[in-house]
């Protein structure tokens, strides 16, 4: 039975609910027909509805969802509803899981299809408790799809994600945002009046509302800013996985991190950032460059807030003319300290000289040279000194550069 047969046999009945797919309870306000005004249309009038209140049931039983208005118009001809102000609630296994509000709704086809517009909500209930926003969402009840197509926002408690349209797929919780992608973050709490500390950009993006895995095509470009919007850092990669929920995602290889205000430049694989703890990390092996410094290693852990780098294995950092090798490295590009660990050996190319410590700790400069200390290690220094005898006197004392600990 279609609405319009189901409006006539309620206007037969009087009757105030059907219990079929759709269940429609109304209070008629009034139908401002007329006999002159027909004979002029040759067509009824929208009948006026003080409240509406529609049902959709599957196959099986199961709610699927509910939607209501204070007030609506129904056009029999055309089995279009308008509403205003409409609330509905989407079923997942019986169970309600979003809350749809918008200013306005058409009910197409005694429901095949709803368009709601204005300032459309589409709320969560349960899980992440995600908010989606935007201005039209076309609903397809038979294929249980929500399309966005209007400024789509997406909200948690801690970030926003907005995208050029988002299709949520109601039974299985998925939201596919298509392109550009942004997700912006803030380290504490939702703030809309400050900006983002993070911000990651990407192509299309899965973003499962249950258990908040997301899937990203790229390019993906991430960046972390201070108070005033200055980057800090930014990220490149290829395309990237993830979880919101537990803040942290992986950016796929190749990778390449800069720090703009060091002049600094890492190379990476797959690299994994943990928004919650402000880290980068990767368990492959990698080399970065700021200013003249070279650094390589067979993995590293960046500790963002702090400005350092921790190179657990095999640790190698070169600038012109001298090296350093050890088990372990920590750097700070901020103040370009350093502390060795494991095995340090420092070489430079003026006299062969090496150096060896267990423990080192010290900077490496600007002008191309390593200043360490090793207090309560250790030290062992060599040097070759080379003969001269260009016409000089082999008595005379060559001056050698100083070893700087």
């Amino acid at each position: 039975m279609t609405f319009a047969e189901r409006f006539n046999h309620f206007r037969l009945l009087k009757s105030s609910t059907w219990i079929t797919p759709v269940i429609l309870s109304v209070l008629v306000l009034g139908c401002a027909s007329s006999t002159e005004n027909r004979s002029k249309t040759d067509a009824p009038l929208p009948f006026v509805f003080r409240k509406l209140e529609l049902e959709q049931k599957k196959s099986s039983g199961d709610i699927d969802w509910k939607l209501s208005s204070p007030e609506a118009r129904y056009e029999l001809t055309r089995r279009l509803v308008r509403a205003k102000r409409p609330v509905g609630v989407l079923y997942n296994k019986n169970k309600p899981s979003f809350e749809i509000k918008a200013d306005f709704a058409v009910v197409i086809n005694d429901g095949e299809q709803i368009m709601l517009e204005g300032d459309v909500q589409l709320q969560q209930i349960n899980g992440q408790k995600i908010l989606i926003k935007g201005e039209r969402l076309r609903w397809e009840p038979e294929l249980s799809r929500l399309i966005m197509e209007q400024q789509p926002r997406a909200f948690d408690d801690r970030s926003r994600i907005t995208a050029t349209l988002a299709i949520l797929q109601q039974d299985t919780n998925s939201l596919t945002l298509s392109g550009p992608v942004q997700l912006d973050r803030w380290q504490d709490k939702l703030a809309l009046t400050f900006k983002p500390d993070t911000a990651v950009r990407t192509g299309q993006a899965t973003w499962n509302l249950e258990d908040g895995s997301l899937k990203a095509n790229g390019p993906v470009l991430g960046q972390r800013r201070d108070q005033e919007g200055v980057v800090l850092e930014q990220l490149e990669g290829r395309e990237l996985i993830g979880n919101t929920q537990k803040g942290l995602i992986t950016v796929k290889s190749p990778v390449i991190v800069t720090m703009p205000k060091n002049k600094g430049l890492l190379r990476a694989k797959d690299t994994n950032w943990n928004f919650r703890k402000q880290t980068l990390s990767s368990n492959d092996p990698f080399e970065g460059l700021i200013n003249q410094t070279q650094i390589n290693g067979e993995s590293f852990l960046a500790e963002l807030n702090q400005s350092s780098v921790v190179i657990p294995e095999g640790c190698r950092i070169q600038q012109p003319g001298e090296q350093l090798q050890a088990r372990q490295c920590r750097w700070n590009w901020e103040t370009d300290e350093v502390l060795a660990t494991g095995g340090v050996r420092v070489e430079r190319e003026s006299n062969n000289q090496i150096t060896e410590a267990e423990t080192l700790s010290g900077s490496v400069g600007d002008e191309g040279s390593f200043t360490f200390t090793a207090p309560g290690n250790k030290v062992r220094s060599q040097v070759t000194i080379e003969e001269e005898t260009n016409d000089r006197d082999p008595n005379t004392k060559t001056s050698q550069p100083p070893v700087l600990f």
